[in-house]
């Protein structure tokens, strides 16, 4: 039985953990989940937490930026600041922290920033000074007035409790560059960063924030910049432990992980790291299994285009154009190579492509034929914006099939994939289900394709492959295991003559083998269309026919004694068809006809069933 059916089961047992974990809302995803599948972030989080335990009133503070691109984790490192902090009782007591929500449209001035973080503040501690004064401002238009009563009641709250508040921001590349209309409000933002000694801020940004990292800007040198890198390998594969340890698939730990390096490789070779697509593959690593590698893949390039296009508008325009250029370019490209593509100085691409490496959305690689080249670490990034510009052929792209190739490295994986292809087919012919069969035929080419992919990919250096030639050119590795695989499903149908005979003939014909194995093509062919005859159903007989026809080159000479055998049959026993023809066709002919009678036969009053 095909897998099919068990793998929905196991689904529906554990559930799908990329929505467990919340992957586009990270922020409602559980802190004690977080906190089981961190990996790679442990340093930096001691780091800030060590600061803040350290500090004291009238010390200096450390305000920390996160920069990096989305689904690398710095929602994730903010709630575990928070959550850390509440479950240390001195951290707890020492600091009280101000979240706001990942995307606040609403704050385009610093009085926003303040009225909100009264509002977190009075819900969370229903101190009454901190709750009136928030009654008060909160529809105050006076900005002057709000930030002056504002900064007062967080004083007191300070001096009382004798605490900092840590307010903590994402994305404040939208707030700093789009919202604040005026350049005052950053220079208030900094008088407030200056004078006041009981606030700390913790802010994100998925790319290089001008208003902070440029000299000439009023908060240059305010913030520490940490740069989040992507996951190591093997950061990727203890990430993948620990969520499996999460939802307790013990299967997973002790039979596979070790099991599925060629798996793991191309998972992060397509994730390059990023820890958010790294939980949306997981559910593809742990639960392996063929029919859901493209399903999968489809569903993970849909799941993402929101993801990817939010990510295109976070950065300027000559970002944008220049990443993707270079996702639809060849992989590994020099700053010669872009600049021409988009017709842009040299100089402006080598600035470009140093803000857009320092924010992790490029990497610098050393080549053997070229100096130094310029690659998109997050291949699926790749693949979206390939997916975008070629929808007519979206079933076989080059990534995809780049993509089968890491996936199905090893020989001795595709031959078992070919096995598991073979009972599926089996099994869908039975059912009739035409579209499963369909599906089938495109797996195959895969398999067929990704035969000499890795291979051809390890070696290429500068010419882009074109699918179809490398298909024609490997059909000769898996042409015998194919035609072995029909020939069998044509003697298992002599013995047996099961329904759909015609669909097994209309998929073996779909395939397309190379003549020079016709002789072994038509000998399937001839156990099949047999078979036909002896189940006795003429559409079935017609249909196979008519498939052979239009889909062998030699096929109208093969079919003669079958298509005169039908005339027969259908005329209603013209004996002149019959007359008409050469001895051995005849003899041909009135075998074929004696098997369909023999299937229609109207048994005799006293047969009984096993004679």
């Amino acid at each position: 039985m095909f897998m099919e059916k068990n793998m929905q089961h196991r689904f529906e047992e554990r559930g799908d953990i990329s929505h467990k974990l919340r992957i586009f809302r990270p922020h409602r995803t559980p802190p004690q989940e977080l906190e089981k599948t961190l990996v790679g972030r442990d340093p930096l989080l001691n780091e800030i937490l060590e600061k803040l335990e350290n500090w004291e009133t009238g010390k200096s503070r450390q305000h920390y930026l996160f920069i990096g691109p989305r689904g690398i984790g710095k929602t994730n490192l903010i709630n575990l600041i928070d959550y850390r902090i509440g479950k240390n009782p001195h951290l707890n007591k020492k600091w009280y922290t101000v979240s706001f929500s990942e995307d606040s449209y609403g704050i385009t001035r610093v009085t926003d920033i303040l009225i909100e973080a009264l509002h977190v503040l009075s819900n969370k501690t229903q101190d009454k000074n901190i709750t009136s004064v928030y009654e008060n401002v909160k529809y105050d238009d006076n900005e002057k007035r709000v930030t002056d009563l504002a900064l007062d009641a967080f004083r007191q709250f300070h001096l009382k409790n004798r605490c900092g508040i840590l307010f903590m921001l994402e994305n404040m590349n939208r707030v700093l560059e789009n919202r604040f209309k005026q350049k005052d409000e950053i220079h208030l933002l900094r008088k407030i960063l200056i004078e006041e000694e009981w606030i700390v801020f913790i802010i994100t940004s998925p790319t290089y924030l001008n208003a902070v990292t440029r000299p000439e800007e009023p908060l240059f040198e305010f913030f520490k910049v940490k740069f989040l890198e992507e996951l190591t390998p093997q950061e990727q594969q203890e990430m993948l432990y620990k969520i499996a340890l999460l939802e307790e698939n013990t299967d997973f730990i002790e039979n596979y992980l070790n099991k599925l390096r060629p798996q793991l490789h191309a998972l992060y070779h397509f994730t390059g790291g990023n820890p958010r697509l790294t939980v949306m593959l997981y559910d593809l690593v742990a639960h392996k299994h063929l029919m859901d590698v493209k399903t999968e893949l489809d569903s993970l390039l849909d799941k993402l285009t929101p993801f990817y296009q939010d990510r295109m508008k976070e950065i300027g325009e000559q970002e944008a154009k220049l990443l993707e250029k270079m996702a639809l370019m060849e992989e590994g490209c020099t700053p010669t190579e872009l600049a021409k593509e988009l017709r842009s100085e040299q100089n402006i691409v080598r600035a470009l492509l140093t803000r857009m490496e320092r924010s992790g959305y490029v990497r610098r690689e050393q080549r053997r034929l070229k100096s130094t080249v310029y690659i998109i670490p997050e291949r699926f990034f790749r693949i979206w914006h390939q997916m975008n510009h070629s929808r007519a052929a979206r079933g076989r792209i080059q990534y995809l099939i780049e993509f089968f190739t890491s996936w199905y490295a090893e020989p001795e994986e595709r031959e078992q994939v070919w096995n598991e292809l073979m009972d599926a087919l089996q099994e869908h012919l039975y059912e009739n289900n035409e579209e499963k069969t369909d599906e089938i035929n495109e797996y195959m080419q895969y398999i067929e394709a990704i035969s000499i992919g890795a291979a051809t990919a390890l070696g290429r250096i500068g010419s882009e492959l074109a699918v179809q030639p490398l298909i024609d050119h490997l059909k000769n590795e898996s042409q015998n295991v194919r035609i072995s695989s029909m020939i069998a499903l044509g003697k298992i149908a002599q013995k047996k003559p099961f329904q759909n005979i015609d669909l097994v003939i209309r998929f073996l014909v779909k395939l397309r083998i190379d003549a020079s194995y016709e002789s072994r093509i038509l000998e399937a062919l001839r156990n099949l269309i047999d078979s036909a005859f002896r189940l006795g159903d003429i559409e079935t007989i017609a249909a196979s026919i008519d498939h052979i026809k239009h889909g062998v080159q030699s096929g109208e000479e093969f079919l003669k004694p079958y298509a005169i055998a039908l005339n027969f049959i259908k005329s209603g026993r013209d004996i002149s068809i019959i007359e008409r023809q050469q001895p051995e066709m005849r003899e041909a002919v009135l075998l074929l006809v004696d098997a369909f009678d023999n299937n229609n036969k109207v048994p005799e009053e006293n047969d009984s069933p096993g004679e």
